[in-house]
């Protein structure tokens, strides 16, 4: 059997008490780098919850699709004259209040028709397309917004939709309260 060198010992020992510091150190630095992390995390984002419908009105959520059609843009490349031909479908939440009986129930009002018609066209009128509000201040925002962006921030898939919550924005901040974009849809996006 080989004898135990008590010299070698003592040199493992050595190196042991060497590198004790260094783990030290090494523990308190994780310590101190994780209470770091926990403190300077970023807030975790806030619930947002819908106020409660005033009594006596009715809040359907209702959506009206609006059409935005062939709009041609300069885009901002500098160097090379580069256009997008964009058609836009915007879904806009309408949130008129809508006044409802008491007691849930439906109000019938009742027109009367003149006796002479004198050959004018009595029939009801037939349903008009929603006109989205504000459409020359919508179509200046789609223009300037898309006026400022280059073809390579437009060429991915996260770019357009960075540039649809753009729009979203810029748009729900000419329209009124009670009409708001819900979504942005690129029907038509075509870079030249």
């Amino acid at each position: 059997m080989d004898a135990v060198d008590p010299d070698g010992l003592v040199a493992q020992e050595a190196v042991t008490v060497k590198f004790l510091p260094i783990i030290g150190a090494a523990v308190v630095a994780l310590i101190i780098g994780g209470a770091a992390a926990w403190f300077l995390k970023p807030e975790p984002p806030k619930e947002v919850v819908a106020a409660p419908p005033i009594e006596g009105e009715h809040h359907e959520e209702h959506f009206e699709e609006h059409m935005i059609k062939d709009r041609i843009i300069t885009l901002a490349d500098p160097g090379a004259k580069r256009y997008l031909k964009l058609t836009l479908g915007l879904m806009v939440r309408d949130l008129t209040p809508k006044p409802v009986a008491a007691g849930g129930e439906i109000e019938f009002i009742a027109y009367s028709e003149p006796e002479a018609t004198d050959g004018a066209d009595t029939a009801a009128p037939a349903n008009k397309p929603a006109v989205l509000p504000n459409i020359l201040k919508v179509q200046d925002v789609i223009t300037s917004t898309m006026g400022s962006k280059r073809v390579d921030e437009l060429n991915n898939e996260i770019g357009r939709e960075r540039a649809r919550e753009e729009l979203k924005g810029r748009i729900n901040a000419v329209l009124p309260k009670e009409k708001q974009v819900a979504e942005v849809l690129f029907v038509d996006f075509v870079i030249q």
